[in-house]
């Protein structure tokens, strides 16, 4: 119970609204699904607006994906790394990402692990940057949004009456959520076979 009082007190002494909104901002760099639940639910207790929460939440996770795409445009330039590669399977994979790019870019913002590989090939393969930030730009206000939002409503029904009792929920829902997205990469892998 002492641990609780000491998270709402660490809570209560970030009074600061835009602290909060950093620190969920940079939160989005580590683990940007965690970081949504978490300003869905200080937004639902009331610490935060759920607009500035979101406005956080949003431009971190699309900067995170714009500094993916950068990533690959640098790894390109590390010439030691192409002797890792079969160069030809690569420039196939290239082929393959460059008609298929709308769909997959749009696609793996809801499929774990896949972000990473598939934005940073985006850059690597040099896809149009302005296209691609385009589809990462809806695709984060529609997942965000809904996540957000989403998690924001349900919180807003019950959290203030769970007392001291919520912050232990918090990483519940976190662990929940993330194995509901290992569940759907699963099964995205079975229908691939």
């Amino acid at each position: 119970m002492t641990g609780f009082l000491m998270f709402e007190d660490l809570l209560a002494s970030i009074q600061h609204p835009l602290v909060l909104a950093l620190m969920l901002l940079l939160g989005t760099y580590l683990l940007e699904d965690a970081a949504i639940i978490t300003g869905a639910l200080l937004s639902a207790d009331g610490l935060i607006s759920s607009e500035l929460a979101f406005i956080a939440l949003f431009i971190g996770i699309f900067t995170g994906d714009l500094g993916l795409y950068g990533l690959g445009v640098f790894l390109t330039r590390v010439v030691w790394l192409q002797r890792f590669f079969d160069l030809n399977a690569v420039n196939n994979a290239g082929i393959w990402l460059r008609k298929r790019m709308t769909f997959t870019v749009l696609f793996v913002r809801i499929i774990p692990g896949l972000r990473l590989p598939v934005y940073t090939a985006c850059g690597s393969f040099r896809l149009s940057f302005i296209r691609f930030a385009i589809l990462v730009l809806f695709a984060s206000l529609v997942w965000t949004g809904f996540i957000f939002f989403g998690l924001y409503s349900l919180g807003s029904m019950f959290w203030e009456q769970m007392g001291l009792w919520k912050w232990l929920l918090l990483p519940l829902l976190i662990f929940v959520f993330l194995q509901a997205h290992k569940l759907i990469g699963r099964y995205k892998a079975v229908l691939d076979e």
